[in-house]
């Protein structure tokens, strides 16, 4: 069976008001991620995943600490990754992505020195009123820091992901994955984040297990709030349907399938359009229909399994 073919959308232009806002998430995204790693991993000598993780252990093993020169290698180690985005996802997420990576250097960099050389760091200062010092930390306090740890760098890396980017590391590949063969984009971290699980066990066993709990929380942070690429069905009962096929071919890379009906009141004759598409293109796609038919009906559901001829793309 020959596969359609649709014309492709018109080309966006690259800075717009929609980019510039994702851009300050990306930013903000970034000095949250940045934060939890500085003000929380690294007080309680937690590793943190993907290239960031890697980086620590990096750290660790050639100076004895996880704390220099962490944003530096981050940096190196994401070049590769850089280009990786741009080949297989798209200019903007890469864009975003270099964006995000080189202020984690900066953050990173920055708040660890001034904890450093001014003691800046809130939450050391809360611990310090508790009797404790860096070097003192008991259990309950590691296991605090490791929930608040994983909450905030999972919060930071959903923001960035939400904004059209990522926090860098091995987010690229698994977006990567998640586009071009449907492999949940969680699951493939929690693979990567085993494999530094390992490598925490061999620094100290106890220090894995509170990376663990800090992966855990990171992980089911960034599955609650980041749903991009969740699949919908978005179905349209309209009198219009020639006008708005024509608008959404133009506009977006999904088809639809137009299926007669008959209003049960007014018994007039109707037709039902179809479409598949990516949860963050809903928005897009209704304000699009609206202008054709401000009465149209619009329902959206959820879709749990999408395979065959379904152009995938990513968020930007």
């Amino acid at each position: 069976m020959q596969k359609d073919t649709f014309p492709k959308p018109p080309k966006e232009k690259f800075f717009d008001k929609r980019t510039l806002l994702l851009l300050g998430l990306v930013i903000v995204g970034t000095v949250i991620y940045s934060l939890g790693v500085v003000w929380f991993l690294n007080l309680g000598t937690f590793f943190a995943g993907g290239i960031t993780g890697i980086s620590q252990i990096t750290c660790y093993f050639i100076f004895g600490e996880i704390k220099p020169f962490v944003g530096v290698l981050i940096t190196l180690f994401n070049i590769p990754l850089f280009i990786l985005g741009w080949r297989y996802l798209s200019l903007k997420f890469a864009i975003f992505t270099l964006i995000s990576v080189l202020l984690q250097t900066a953050f990173i960099t920055l708040f660890q020195y001034l904890q450093t050389n001014y003691g800046f760091n809130p939450v050391l200062d809360v611990i310090k009123s508790y009797g404790m010092t860096a070097d003192t930390i008991d259990i309950g306090t590691r296991l605090f820091l490791a929930l608040l740890g994983g909450f905030f760098t999972g919060i930071g890396n959903a923001l960035c992901l939400r904004s059209g980017g990522s926090s860098g590391g091995m987010d690229v590949v698994a977006n990567a994955f998640q586009v071009r063969k449907g492999i949940s984009l969680v699951k493939f971290s929690f693979i990567v984040d085993g494999a530094i699980l390992i490598a925490a066990a061999f620094v100290n066993f106890a220090t894995m297990l509170f990376t663990m709990v800090r992966l855990a929380i990171s992980i089911l942070t960034v599955d609650r709030f980041y749903r991009i690429y969740q699949y919908v069905k978005i179905e349209v009962i309209t009198e219009y349907p020639d006008d708005i096929r024509d608008l959404l071919l133009k506009r977006f890379f999904h088809s639809m399938t137009i299926i007669d009906a008959v209003g049960g009141y007014s018994m007039k004759q109707r037709k039902i359009l179809e479409i598949f598409a990516s949860r963050y293109e809903v928005t897009n796609y209704v304000n699009s229909i609206r202008k054709v038919d401000p009465h149209a009906l619009i329902t959206v559901s959820n879709v749990s399994s999408l395979t065959g001829n379904y152009v995938k793309k990513t968020i930007i």
